[in-house]
């Protein structure tokens, strides 16, 4: 049985896989069909690929570009030029955001007596850091036990130290991602079902909806399965997998199948 699993995070943003590793947990699941889909950079794919391609796992160049209508509104790009340089600006100034959104955050976790630093975070200007690695650092000073309570007690939404997210909106992204040359895909809806606006995103270029998602119910995947159809989107599978110390950390996918995946197969390498 060949699986498919389109949605994975390695070390360049909030996983805890390096590319490399990533590669080889994708081939011991027995995965035909991946992409590695990090938060607002693809600068992991210089190292996955070669390892892909050694594997013969078929792929397709993937990122993930979080947005600021809410925390899990996120649209993933698949078969985007991973060389053009005008994504690459556009990639490089999302993550510019994001660390404006970091400072804050950390000034409200000192006003709560807590001693952080933003320097302790980590620092790549390839590398994507976010609120996970917040909560890694408070489980690394011994404020928090887990990743998930990190994240949970401090800079979830509702908490003392929650920033609302600051990256572009919904249309901004899907136009980066078409500038690429890639295809724009709604991640996981079940997680943003009462605020999705299809038929507004369809129009600003949307190709797709992530429909095939460990947290969506059978119920709930033909429902996504049935509105794509209805909005002329095709639909993708992904895990999000994050790896070892996250509360996604199992590598599997989901069973592939022309019927559902023939339109994203095309751009497989």
């Amino acid at each position: 049985m060949a699986l498919i699993n389109l949605h994975n995070h390695s070390t360049y943003s909030d996983g805890t896989l390096t590319p490399g590793a990533l590669a080889r947990e994708a081939v011991r699941a027995g995965i035909k069909y991946f992409s590695l889909t990090d938060h607002d950079t693809v600068g992991g794919w210089a190292e996955i690929e070669p390892a892909l391609k050694e594997t013969g796992i078929a792929y397709c160049h993937g990122v993930e570009l979080t947005t600021n209508l809410h925390d899990n509104l996120h649209i993933l790009g698949y078969g985007v030029d991973i060389n053009n340089v005008g994504f690459l600006d556009d990639l490089a100034g999302f993550r510019a955001r994001r660390i404006e959104r970091l400072r804050k955050i950390v000034a409200l976790l000192q006003k709560q007596g807590i001693e952080i630093k933003f320097e302790e975070l980590p620092s790549d200007k390839m590398r994507t850091v976010g609120r996970p690695h917040i909560a890694d650092l408070l489980k690394k000073k011994g404020v928090v036990k887990t990743r998930k309570q990190g994240f949970g007690q401090y800079v979830a939404y509702g908490q003392p130290a929650y920033v609302p997210p600051s990256g572009p909106d919904v249309e901004t992204a899907i136009r980066a991602i078409k500038k690429a040359g890639g295809l724009a895909v709604l991640a996981h809806p079940g997680a943003v079902a009462e605020i999705m606006d299809l038929p507004a995103w369809k129009a600003a270029g949307l190709d797709g909806i992530e429909a095939f998602y460990p947290a969506h119910t059978g119920a709930a995947t033909r429902d996504f399965v049935s509105l794509a159809a209805r909005h002329g989107l095709f639909v993708t599978a992904g895990v999000d997998f994050h790896g070892t110390g996250s509360e996604r950390d199992k590598m599997t996918g989901f069973e592939y199948s022309d019927k559902y995946f023939s339109e994203i197969q095309k751009l497989f390498i």
